[in-house]
């Protein structure tokens, strides 16, 4: 008896000491600089978070303060680490903004992580001289240490023009902008050389005028495929149902909320060669802004009108968002970065990356969620090509949509007589260039209220609407007696739940006693900026000389300005009304000062 006791405890132990070593992830964690591409020194708390847990910011900073256990890592740009289970996980590095997220283990139990941090301060950049000319710059590493190499040839393919990297591996090559025909600019080449380094090269940049920007990762493997799917020869497009691949719904507060960063696949720790799902070796965390900049020129043409590049920021917004609030069942990352879910690579475009700026953490939301709003290049029922992968067509020319896949057809003009080139399903990307174009171009929020809502008239699953990021906490009028004449200012608090800066916000203001007309001050609307977080902001009120006296309600609205005409008007964006009751008392106008009005 006491032998088989003792030969179970033997059995016990050996079992307990081997289950943990085979639960525990053991990865390479790589911190970098999202903007530059180049390795950083910083530290990462983490701590075990609960299966449901998602890339909140609140929520990583709730489970970090309340688990006991957190642990600090140094890292030196790359450090091993080693984990069981979901880890709740802050990245600080000095200059840089912090980045939350949630670590899952791949199911192989297998990969490495790639943390890109986003710097407070842009780095200095060469300037582009002129508005046809572009300018391609960027940064060029070694693809193991991530430091800077100096001395790097960058050239286009087919031009004469060449430069070389500087000590901090900066480069900027500036060329007459491509030809663009019929929407679509010519393809660039560029290529990257080092005695010693195998070259790089990246195939099919699209790029008008502008800015575009570059990582180069020397020595590693070179970015895969064309770079933009609308020069892949075969449509690939992410299926209809994703439900097989939900780890079960989140919980969480905020609908509205966007999530603080993205768990992207990839081939590569640089975080440049594209996979498709279950085959991506590296998971790359990087903040949701950051994702759609380094993906937006990938899915749409950067060369395109800001409103159709802005209404593209939104939908790739919230497509990835979908994916970071329903995470899938294999673990390791949200979305992979390949044409099988969408497009992500390294470089940017002022164009593209503008659009972005212009509508930070806007995502649809339907039924309190963030909706996966799909689209693909072509959605005109109209089959003509081999690109085609609606399942229904019924629609007919002239409209959009795919009912078999819950997409009502929609009245769309501007794809009649166009083969369908995709699976018809949400947004139709060209749809979106063209309807920029002639004699009543349409602006962004116009353009996403038509495919995903029918503007109003929708059904199934075209009933999504624009998300609210901007909203008035608080607001104070003057405690005094206002005199009509006189101009007093309004202070209030707002908050942004992006976390990127809002720079083209107009503060609207209007007064009302009881059921009296409203007194409105356009002339006072003047845009404002709105940081990341809680802020504080300002306007003037001119009380008009013919004002009654009595208490006034107090009516304040932020609006983003969609049209960029610095005034409010229905095209724009309202981002919540807000009355304030009995907020202002206007006094009576005769001697106030001693003398007549």
């Amino acid at each position: 008896m006491r032998r088989a006791c003792s030969r179970l405890a033997v059995i016990l132990v050996l079992l307990l000491a081997w289950l943990p070593a085979a639960s525990l992830a053991s990865s390479t964690l790589t911190l970098r600089d999202a903007a530059t591409g180049l390795g950083l020194d910083g530290q990462v708390t983490l701590a075990p978070a609960p299966a449901d847990a998602v890339a909140l910011a609140d929520s990583v900073e709730r489970i970090l303060a309340r688990i006991d256990d957190s642990r600090k890592l140094t890292v030196a740009t790359t450090a091993r680490i080693d984990f069981a289970g979901p880890q709740a996980l802050i990245a600080r590095a000095p200059g840089y903004r912090p980045l939350h997220t949630v670590l899952r283990p791949a199911e192989s139990g297998r990969g490495d992580w790639t943390l890109l941090l986003d710097p407070l301060e842009p780095p200095d950049r060469a300037d582009v001289s002129g508005a046809s000319r572009l300018l391609i710059d960027g940064w060029v590493h070694d693809h193991r240490s991530f430091r800077p190499l100096a001395g790097v040839r960058i050239e286009v393919a087919g031009l004469s023009a060449s430069t070389r990297t500087g000590a901090d591996g900066y480069f900027a090559l500036e060329i007459p902008a491509p030809r663009v025909e019929q929407g679509l600019p010519k393809a660039l080449t560029v290529i990257a050389s080092k005695p010693g380094y195998s070259d790089w090269t990246r195939h099919g940049l699209l790029a008008g005028s502008g800015r575009v920007g570059l990582q180069v990762a020397l020595g590693g493997p070179a970015p895969a495929g064309d770079g933009h799917r609308q020069l892949m020869s075969r449509a690939v497009w992410p299926d209809a149902d994703p439900g097989a691949r939900r780890a079960g719904q989140p919980t969480h507060l905020r609908a509205e909320q966007p999530p603080a960063s993205i768990t992207v696949g990839f081939g590569d720790a640089a975080c440049s060669v594209a996979c498709c799902t279950g085959k991506c070796s590296n998971s790359c965390v990087m903040s949701l802004e950051r994702y759609v900049e380094r993906g937006l020129d990938n899915e749409w043409i950067a060369s395109w009108d800001h409103d159709a590049l802005a209404a593209g920021a939104v939908a790739y917004r919230s497509y990835g968002a979908w994916h970071v609030l329903n995470p899938p069942a294999h673990g390791a990352y949200d979305i992979c970065s390949s044409a099988c879910c969408q497009m992500n690579e390294p470089d940017t475009h002022s164009g593209s990356d503008e659009a972005v700026a212009s509508t930070a953490g806007l995502m649809l939301i339907r039924e309190g969620q963030a909706f996966r709003s799909e689209y693909s290049a072509q959605n005109n029922c109209l089959l003509g090509s081999a690109s085609c992968s609606n399942v229904d067509l019924s629609c007919g020319d002239g409209f959009a949509g795919s009912p078999e896949t819950g997409w009502p057809c929609l009245d769309d003009p501007v794809g009649a007589g166009r083969d369908c080139f995709g699976h018809g399903r949400g947004m139709s990307q060209w749809g979106n260039h063209y309807w920029t174009q002639g004699p009543s171009p349409r602006h962004w929020k116009w353009q996403l209220n038509h495919y995903y809502n029918d503007h109003g008239a929708g059904s199934d699953l075209r009933t999504a609407a624009i998300s609210q990021v901007l909203s008035i906490l608080s607001a104070q009028a003057p405690a005094e007696v206002v005199f009509p004449g006189q101009t007093f200012t309004i202070m209030l608090d707002a908050e942004n739940l992006a976390a990127s800066v809002h720079r083209n916000v107009l503060i609207g203001a209007s007064l009302r006693r009881g059921s009296d007309p409203f007194i409105d001050d356009p002339a006072n609307d003047r845009l404002v900026q709105l940081p990341g977080g809680v802020s504080s902001a300002q306007r003037d009120f001119d009380l008009p000389p013919d004002a009654t006296a009595g208490s006034y309600d107090l009516w304040l609205a932020l609006w983003i300005d969609v049209d960029r005409d610095a005034a409010i008007s229905g095209d724009d964006l309202s981002q919540g009304l807000v009355v304030f009751e009995d907020a202002l008392q206007v006094g009576e106008g005769v001697f106030r000062d001693r003398f007549e009005p």
